[in-house]
């Protein structure tokens, strides 16, 4: 049924090319760009056919695509590629557009590899099929829904403190921080706590240049979300400026995300991106949409294809239909060539290789470190007379208390959060800030 379904999609496309009209007269100011974004659009909706191959074969194990999602494209495309993004499992448009911006990423392959489970897999180890590399600036995300919402609330909070704690980091000091998410997400308590805090840090003029990106497909799984609900939560928060664009029209996606980029970068406050999708292909490879949705309404979501309208839109700009079809073709025979390469990737083969990728054991440096001190000088100054080690037995409310003083002296980049949480007048921060030269 998916292989069955993935087929029709394919060809519905590539019979839409024959109805268009291309307007040789029409200028053609942006027809690069959108040929930019058709690719990243094509190599990811060629890569979704891919996961549902590789699983008919048994070689491949995870088939939740982005079919109908590769709107997302247009958002890489309005950000700069070091500004930092946590994605949804359905932005594959958005992680191929921002590989062909990074000289040397293979973005295909990189997803590739996620899909066979191979050992050398970058992100993931094999593990789970994540988008993410360090070099594009996209930190990989777990499968629990919503999670990666408040990192990204952290991480935007981050990049204006860096600088005044004196800490190096890799990130711009001007950059934005994206971070996607599904419709039904927005539900979940943890994208609300995140919306929440990013909603009280501005407020209180935080800088916090954070863009929320809610692709609403208007199904959460099998359950439609109820209609108008995404902008009702999005569009009234205090202090998130709210967008709305049709993702599925390349041309629209890409002017508001830009304006959104441009409002978040210039003002250093957040913003709800919202893109109205569609879903191709069902949820997963194993499902059956006609279990739960009715036939009119999947080809409705047929007739949105973003890569269709993508086409519809080069075409008003005077690019010729053979340019699309070839691009196409060649987005179809690159991703079957990396696929060659992933399935004679080595595999997982036991527990050992799962937990290769992870940080390894270092008991004998955390425990140097655990007995590394602060400067005398500055403890002295942040305690007084009274020292931790002078203070005796303690209670665990003291110890906790000792214990933070100790490691903000030590970790100039730390920062303690939390209710009753203020400066005191001589602060560690401000000790460790009136030492230096």
């Amino acid at each position: 049924m998916s292989q069955d379904r993935a087929l029709e999609i394919d060809r519905g496309f590539l019979r839409s090319l024959a109805h268009l009209e291309v307007r040789t007269e029409a200028a053609a100011q942006d027809a690069d760009a959108l040929l930019a974004l058709f690719d990243a659009q094509a190599l990811s909706r060629h890569l979704d056919f891919a996961a549902r191959a590789l699983r008919e074969e048994g070689v491949g194990y995870y088939t939740i695509g982005s079919a109908g999602h590769e709107g997302n494209a247009a958002v890489a495309m309005a950000l700069r590629p070091t500004d930092p993004a946590l994605l949804h499992y359905r932005s594959g448009g958005f992680y191929l557009a921002r590989a062909a911006q990074v000289a040397g990423r293979d973005g295909v392959m990189d997803v590739l590899l996620g899909l066979v489970a191979a050992r050398d897999e970058p992100i993931a180890g094999g593990r789970h099929k994540v988008f993410g590399h360090r070099a594009l600036a996209i930190s990989p995300q777990t499968s629990t829904i919503a999670s990666h919402l408040p990192r990204a609330v952290g991480l935007a909070f981050a990049i204006g403190h860096a600088k005044k704690l004196g800490v190096e980091v890799e990130t711009p000091d001007d950059a934005v921080v994206v971070c996607s998410f599904g419709d039904a997400s927005l539900n979940h308590s943890t994208a609300q706590g995140a919306l929440n805090a990013a909603a009280h840090a501005s407020h209180r003029h935080v800088r916090l240049p954070l863009l929320f990106v809610c692709e609403d497909n208007g199904l959460g799984i099998s359950v439609p979300s109820p209609a108008g609900w995404v902008e009702a939560s999005l569009s009234t928060r205090p202090s998130i400026r709210y967008f709305a664009a049709d993702g599925c029209d390349a041309v629209e996606a890409l002017a508001v995300a830009t304006e959104a980029v441009d409002y978040v970068r210039r003002r250093r406050r957040p913003a709800a991106l919202h893109l109205s999708v569609v879903r191709l292909l069902g949820h997963a490879g194993s499902d059956v949409e006609l279990a739960y949705r009715k036939m009119d309404d999947i080809r409705a979501a047929d007739a949105r294809d973003p890569l269709r309208l993508t086409a519809r839109r080069l075409a008003e700009r005077g690019v010729p239909l053979e340019t699309m079809r070839s691009r196409y073709e060649a987005a179809r025979a690159h991703v079957a060539e990396r696929m060659e390469r992933a399935r004679r990737s080595p595999g997982l083969r036991d527990a050992a290789d799962v937990m290769a990728p992870l940080s390894p054991r270092t008991p004998e440096r955390v425990a140097t470190e655990a007995r590394r001190a602060p400067d005398f000088e500055l403890r002295r100054g942040f305690w007084g007379d009274k020292l931790p080690e002078s203070e005796g037995p303690m209670t665990l409310a003291e110890s906790i208390r000792h214990t933070l003083g100790e490691l903000l002296l030590k970790q100039p980049g730390m920062i303690v959060f939390g209710e009753d949480v203020a400066a005191s007048k001589r602060s560690a921060r401000s000790i460790v800030a009136d030492s230096e030269p």
